[in-house]
């Protein structure tokens, strides 16, 4: 064997092995692929891809920020549109009363039954006026382990018009990233039953006193009506997160599918490279073998 070809056996060598080596590094990088289901391990493996994988998990982030705000949302502002429902229904028994009281015939007996009856739907009023949901006061500013709002028509000294003793702030949750994607969720108390609580109080001492009955049906109306508006207010808030919660999971499921084609492997079109990859490999390596093998034999030649 001449000294060229000697030479010449091992730049191809060199070549092969080099071969190898990127070969094997490429294996590896698709190999990391297969068990970890990821399409690059670390930012400087593709830092471009990693960037939006960043800016699209804090978009889900902010997303689920959001969901949990809507769904808080939704279930307060449920709660609040059954229980003014509730109190609807007590304003309406209390006109009825105050209508068939009104007439000239009831005796004394029928006029002081109405009144007990009255007086427990002040009770039910004041009781829903206190509700509470998940350890917060529907209508006391959704103050968190906070005493009861209204005073009691048992307490002593009870005046109806200053019963309330709830906060009167507002409370709002984020829905969106803009300052004015926000949506109130609470109902202050004293502004949607004050009005009931004096009617139903008035009407209750009429009826114990002999008192006008027939004059208190129309604040009992005013009274219902505010209610009323309210719960409509309520209902509309509520269909308005539920759409906002319908928006989001969408999106959230948009900028997953996003996430998923930025990161995740193609594993079928992986575990194909990697056949090719190591079949290549195999390859280069038997050539490497043969070049070790023809110039180790024209080396004992020699």
């Amino acid at each position: 064997m001449t000294a060229v070809s000697r030479i010449a056996d091992i730049q191809i060598f060199d070549q092969l092995r080099t071969q190898a080596t990127g070969l094997e590094a490429s294996l590896a990088g698709l190999q990391a692929q297969v068990s970890s289901g990821k399409r690059f391990q670390t930012a400087d493996a593709d830092p471009l891809a990693a960037g939006q994988v960043l800016r699209t998990d804090t978009a889900i982030g902010a997303l689920g920020q959001y969901s949990s705000a809507t769904q808080f949302g939704t279930s307060v502002l449920g709660a609040e549109d059954s229980a003014l429902g509730d109190a609807v229904q007590i304003m309406t028994r209390a006109q009825e009363i105050a209508t068939e009281q009104a007439n000239g015939t009831v005796t004394a007996s029928d006029r002081a039954a109405a009144a007990e009856e009255v007086h427990g739907l002040l009770q039910a009023l004041t009781s829903i006026g206190n509700t509470e949901l998940s350890g917060r006061r529907l209508f006391g500013g959704l103050a968190l382990d906070a005493p009861a709002p209204f005073a009691s028509p048992d307490s002593a000294g009870y005046d109806a018009a200053t019963a309330y003793s709830g906060s009167t702030q507002g409370f709002e949750i984020k829905v969106g990233s803009a300052p004015s994607e926000r949506v109130r969720i609470s109902t202050s108390g004293d502004a949607v039953f004050t009005s009931s609580l004096v009617a139903l109080q008035n009407l209750e001492t009429a009826l114990r006193t002999n008192g006008d009955v027939a004059g208190q049906i129309t604040a009992l109306q005013q009274g219902q009506q505010a209610i009323s508006t309210e719960q409509t207010s309520v209902g509309a808030r509520e269909n308005q997160l539920q759409t906002l919660q319908s928006q989001q999971s969408s999106l959230t499921l948009d900028e997953q599918t996003t996430l998923s084609n930025l990161q995740d492997a193609d594993l079928a079109s992986v575990l194909s490279q990697l056949t090719q990859g190591q079949v290549a490999l195999q390859a280069v390596l038997q050539a490497g073998a043969m070049i070790a093998q023809t110039t180790l034999a024209g080396l004992l030649k020699l």
